[in-house]
């Protein structure tokens, strides 16, 4: 397998946010594949699949590293459980072969027509009344918040563009919002958050954004409550918390900096000006000084004539 990157997540290399937020989605999950067959796309590691293997009646996990899906196979697999390995852009099963497809953090990792490709493949495997979960980034929030760059993202999705995106093949839709707080929190839009007596965010305040998509109308019952998890490494919201300080500071500065340069110019400005009214004053007395001194002492006057001045 490559050497870690800390894009995948690895359950022995990974602590701290990144584990909490990965773990959540798959006990979110978990909670909608009771009995159910599963296919975890792009599984990665292997450790989310078996997660779901622990409620589901069948779970297929698959990914495109070769290497990845031979370790998963031998870590995790067994009776309930597999590892395969192939494309998102063309899944290798057979129409309506699963109840429920997970798809976690894996949509903004290639370009629109694979993402479209993706999600026509999604649909072809699903069936008819399967259900799709499918996380992504909030590109307004995972990044141009905190005005980062993921190298390993080719095109993050706004909550808008999520929406359209599997709108265009999925009649019903639920979105939940994931987002961090001094811990992780999975909620519907504005639910309210009981250990903070508040409500939670809206989809475009969370970092990443769970769908929960299907053709056919339905409720799901998902306990949202026990999906909260503290880590005391947490640290994205006082990151963030920071980060916003660090702007304001720096508009501040910027605005003194700014002020400080107008208050310059304007007196220089001044200076030149009385520099010139002084000038001009010269200019003006020049005429008038041989007269003073030929009224005020004419001998004296005389004299400097007779010299030539």
């Amino acid at each position: 397998m490559s050497s870690y990157t800390g894009e995948r997540f690895l359950p022995e290399e990974c602590r701290g946010e990144m584990a909490a937020e990965h773990y959540q989605r798959y006990q979110f999950a978990a909670q909608l594949v009771k009995g159910k067959t599963v296919l975890d796309a792009a599984c990665g590691e292997g450790y989310g699949s078996s997660l779901l293997a622990e409620t589901a009646s069948r779970v297929t996990g698959l990914d495109i590293d070769k290497e990845a899906v031979e370790q998963a196979n031998q870590k995790y697999g067994g009776e309930k459980l597999s590892y395969c390995s192939g494309s998102v852009e063309k899944l290798p099963f057979e129409d309506q072969s699963f109840d429920v497809i997970v798809s976690f953090e894996t949509i903004e990792h290639v370009g629109e027509e694979i993402q479209k490709n993706f999600l026509s493949e999604i649909c072809r495997v699903l069936k008819k009344d399967g259900v799709l979960i499918m996380s992504t980034p909030n590109k307004a929030v995972y990044t141009d918040l905190v005005e980062g760059q993921n190298p390993f993202h080719i095109k993050e999705f706004y909550v808008k563009e999520f929406q359209e995106f599997l709108g265009s093949r999925f009649a019903n839709m639920e979105f939940y919002c994931q987002y961090p707080n001094l811990g992780y929190f999975i909620s519907r839009e504005n639910e309210s958050i009981d250990i903070y007596n508040r409500k939670g965010k809206t989809q475009e305040e969370s970092r990443y954004i769970i769908a929960v998509c299907s053709n056919t109308a339905r409720r799901y019952e998902v306990d949202t409550g026990d999906l909260t998890i503290f880590e005391d490494q947490m640290y994205y919201e006082l990151n963030r918390y920071a980060h916003e300080k660090e702007q304001q500071i720096l508009e501040m500065k910027a605005e003194a900096e700014a002020f400080e340069r107008q208050l310059e110019e304007s007196i220089r400005q001044q200076k030149e000006y009385i520099e010139k009214l002084e000038d001009d004053l010269r200019l003006l007395k020049e005429p008038y000084k041989a007269l003073l001194l030929h009224w005020r002492h004419p001998v004296k006057y005389l004299r400097e004539k007779i010299k030539g001045k």
